[in-house]
């Protein structure tokens, strides 16, 4: 991911006046049964439990769920929104500048994703529409 990009988009937003037709959500904190629809429940509590501070205590499950070099630790990997907000009929169109990370697999981390969005996003709006 390239957070710069993000920024960009994010700049292009406001510069463009484009923000003032959108409506704005913060996205919830998802819950332990949203990650697991598609991610392992072993692999979600390690992504949970584990921060910067106490990576010490689960040397071996970040080896075991591909955490640490490509994929370092860091706060706050819980967020979804844009399919639900879909689904309650609260938006036409969602978008998640940020999304599209896409790599994880269902017990592993892979090329700085720890979550895969998209697989959670098309779960979450196969609920109300067919393929």
């Amino acid at each position: 991911m390239k957070p710069h990009r993000i920024r960009m988009t994010h700049n292009l937003l406001l510069n463009y006046g484009l923000y003032r037709k959108m409506e704005i959500y913060r996205p919830h904190k998802a819950t332990q049964e949203e990650m697991t629809k598609f991610h392992s429940d072993d692999y979600i509590r390690f992504l949970r439990s584990i921060r910067p501070d106490n990576m010490s205590e689960y040397n071996k499950q970040m080896q075991r769920f591909n955490v640490g070099e490509d994929c370092p630790v860091f706060d706050g990997l819980y967020d979804v929104a844009s399919a639900v907000k879909l689904n309650k009929q609260a938006a036409d169109i969602a978008i998640n500048w940020a999304g599209g990370l896409h790599h994880a697999k269902k017990s592993e981390a892979s090329g700085f994703c720890y979550v895969n969005d998209i697989v959670l996003a098309i779960l979450e709006l196969l609920k109300y529409h067919q393929r």
